[in-house]
């Protein structure tokens, strides 16, 4: 089902997998399960995915990402009562708003802590019917949480049972094939620095990534520029540092902790290298038959000197190897 881009959707689904990394995954590592070692597979015969045709109440958003393995991952508003079915249609997850709740004497839920099915206690195993124990979780509106069917190669279609708001629902989870790679989008470098002392390149055939480097002779610092000609990214003579708290920071593809000093800015290099990604170099035109462009102003660092990197976004045709 096709989620719709609204604030509450990407804030939810990120709790909901930030929480269950940290809860199910150490879980899955610590407990020795033999379908652990195929859950790295499980797309063969196709990916599994949520049916267009499967319609949840509004408010409601359903999902199967890929982590270290295909799992779950719903999202409300925190306005919803919502209860997810095990295989065995005993409810053993329950939002209730932004409140999280999980039935620990339901098979399901100890099915959902590993990718390819958790193991059953003992006591569940010689009697599965146990009044149901419900316990609070957390306070948050999202959940992640494995389902062995999704690492079933052998299972093309399944239900999953929710109960949304006292009305039951069965979500329809599909394998589809994934389209074949035709192409991709280049980018092209067509103008050198005009800096002395300063280097860029395009590192890949794909993605939107950049390298500058800054000689080791060099005297000068310089900026990149945002497209407000904002500095996010300052080449120093003592390193490459970063605005953190720039719009584009975490887009960066850079590791960085927030600074303790009270400065937004960070090192994120000793040396004077830095590949980073750039949005702008990912604007791709509608269509593939279209070349797209970008720009990128650098600045020398305490002068008004600017120049401008240029380049241009081409699509990449893959020509099918001759048999």
């Amino acid at each position: 089902m096709p989620v719709a881009n609204t604030h509450w959707v990407k804030k939810t689904l990120g709790a909901c997998l930030a929480f269950s990394f940290s809860t199910l995954i150490i879980s899955a590592l610590i407990q020795t399960n033999p379908a652990f070692a195929h859950a790295e597979h499980g797309s063969e015969g196709g990916i599994p995915t949520v049916s267009p045709k499967a319609k949840l109440p509004k408010g409601i958003s359903l999902q199967v990402v890929k982590t270290n393995a295909y799992q779950f991952s719903l999202a409300t508003d925190g306005q919803q009562r919502v209860e997810v079915l095990g295989e065995d249609q005993r409810p053993f997850l329950r939002f209730d708003g932004n409140k999280l709740y999980a039935d620990l004497n339901a098979r399901g839920w100890h099915r959902s802590r590993q990718p390819g099915g958790g193991p059953i206690p003992d006591r569940l195993k010689n009697k599965p019917k146990q009044k149901p124990n419900w316990v609070l979780l957390d306070k948050q509106a999202g959940y992640g949480w494995y389902d062995p069917r999704l690492m079933n190669e052998e299972v093309a279609h399944f239900n999953l049972g929710i109960v949304a708001n006292g009305k039951p629902v069965n979500a329809r989870i599909e394998r589809v094939q994934p389209e074949p790679m035709t192409g991709y989008w280049r980018p092209m470098l067509t103008t050198e620095p005009e800096f002395t002392g300063l280097n860029a390149l395009i590192p890949g055939l794909s993605g939107n990534a950049l390298l500058l480097a800054r000689m080791g002779t060099a005297q000068e610092e310089f900026q990149v520029l945002d497209d407000q000609n904002e500095p996010f990214l300052e080449l120093r003579n003592n390193g490459v540092w970063l605005n953190s708290t720039h719009k584009w920071a975490q887009e960066t593809a850079l590791f960085f902790s927030p600074g303790n000093s009270g400065s937004p800015w960070v090192k994120v290099s000793e040396t004077g290298t830095v590949t980073y990604n750039d949005p702008r170099l990912d604007q791709k035109p509608a269509k593939i038959s279209s070349t797209g462009s970008w720009t990128i102003p650098v600045k020398l660092k305490g002068a008004n000197e600017l120049s401008v990197l240029k380049g241009e976004l081409k699509w990449q045709r893959i020509t099918p190897a001759s048999k």
